[in-house]
């Protein structure tokens, strides 16, 4: 058997004070890679994802698969003492993540600049909202919000009015942009750069996620530009048994696309012979779904055939609940059953990213609140009287 080599970031240690998904699911993505992640909460609740969605057995479905890979503390941080063990984490940390409202961890005295003083190599990266300054910097904030404030939503509208994308999409954004940043900031770091304070609004993530294509229509200012919407040109297609979607962007693809739906017409129709034409016609969108209404009586497996034969890309949409079991997933080794003690089995998605060198897998069973506190505290210098000085304050859990 040979030997298993540690992820690309073995080594590098993480604190994860944030909540819901935002910092978590970044700070997971690092845990997956190899780093390891403390996750400290506050006692009560704790993190929101625990006590939101699907659980058994004290374990929330959403919790762990947004922190899976993680040890757990549980410290009052409003207390003395409480900041007195959140530094001496800090002083051992790469990284320290956070999701606070811009000014909050500098009123708990926990900010950046705090944690600089004893720790001046931190790479300390903080989530907002909507901005850290400007009207909406001290706002409450939900992915919600962030989808309708950042144009998310109305991209994925139609003449009825936006619509929401019906998951946590800019929570999740978020998610990738800060840990691209986080280890960017790693890799200066390592080049003799220090550390450094990474600001991340949520706003600016969706924004920047958005732009490349769904801005085409605005994003050419001078007057003399033609102006093209590309977001409307694909659609799903209903059949006897199923969707599809396809994507008939070349010419030729176009042309086969016609000829697969019975529509010889529209394919020999000048009108709609290149891609420019196409996209810069308003009348494009009621051809296609002429066309597109013609595949109705025909099957899934049947419209995938017909458009295959004409060299045109296809694919059925599947249910997500049916993912796992797909062809093509199961080839990929997309998904693991991750066994928990409490909860039991769990399905979740391996680390898309498959590094030859150093390989990244799917962390453990997420922790149960204050599951690692003690041994936690004990890699810092507390010994076992100081420990139970802070369980019985209640400062640690």
């Amino acid at each position: 058997m040979g030997v298993v080599m540690p992820g690309p970031l073995h080594g590098v240690h993480v604190l994860d004070l944030s909540t819901a998904l935002s910092g978590p699911v970044a700070a997971t993505i690092l845990a997956d890679q190899g780093a390891e992640v403390v996750k400290l909460e506050a006692p009560g609740m704790g993190d929101i994802t625990r006590v939101v969605g699907s659980h058994r057995g004290g374990m929330r479905a959403m919790y762990h698969l947004a922190n899976r890979g993680k040890r757990s503390i549980v410290l009052d941080l409003r207390a003395d003492e409480g900041k007195a063990a959140f530094f001496a984490l800090a002083r051992h940390a790469d990284v320290i993540v956070q999701n606070f409202r811009p000014g909050v961890v500098d009123r708990m005295g926990i900010g950046y600049d705090a944690v600089r003083a004893v720790n001046p190599d931190v790479v300390y990266l903080s989530i907002a909202g909507f901005g850290f300054g400007g009207p909406l910097a001290g706002a409450k904030v939900y992915d919600n919000l962030i989808q309708a404030a950042s144009g998310f939503a109305a991209v994925q509208g139609d003449e009825s009015g936006p619509r929401y994308v019906r998951n946590l999409a800019c929570d999740k954004i978020t998610a990738l942009t800060a840990a691209q940043a986080i280890t960017a900031a790693l890799f200066a770091r390592s080049r003799g750069d220090g550390g450094q304070h990474i600001r991340l609004a949520m706003l600016d993530a969706a924004a920047s996620f958005l732009w490349p294509d769904a801005a085409t229509p605005f994003a050419m200012l001078h007057p003399d530009a033609t102006i093209v919407d590309t977001n409307r040109s694909n659609e799903l297609v209903r059949h006897l048994d199923g969707f599809t979607t396809c994507a008939p962007v070349t010419d030729a693809e176009f042309r086969g696309w016609c000829l697969a739906f019975d529509a010889p017409e529209v394919a020999n129709d000048p009108r709609w012979a290149t891609v420019a034409q196409r996209m810069e016609s308003d009348d494009y969108q009621n051809v296609r779904r002429e066309v597109a209404a013609r595949a109705a009586r025909l099957t899934v497996a049947d419209a995938i055939a017909r458009l295959a034969a004409h060299g045109v890309a296809c694919v059925e949409a599947v249910p997500l609940a049916e993912l796992p079991a797909n062809e093509q997933a199961v080839a990929n080794g997309t998904f693991s059953v991750c066994h928990h003690p409490a909860a039991g089995p769990i399905r979740q998605v391996e680390p898309p990213a498959r590094f030859g060198g150093t390989p990244s897998t799917a962390g453990g069973p997420a922790a149960l609140p204050g599951q690692h506190t003690d041994e936690i505290l004990r890699e810092v210098g507390y010994d076992d009287d100081a420990i139970r000085a802070l369980r019985k304050s209640g400062v640690a859990l």
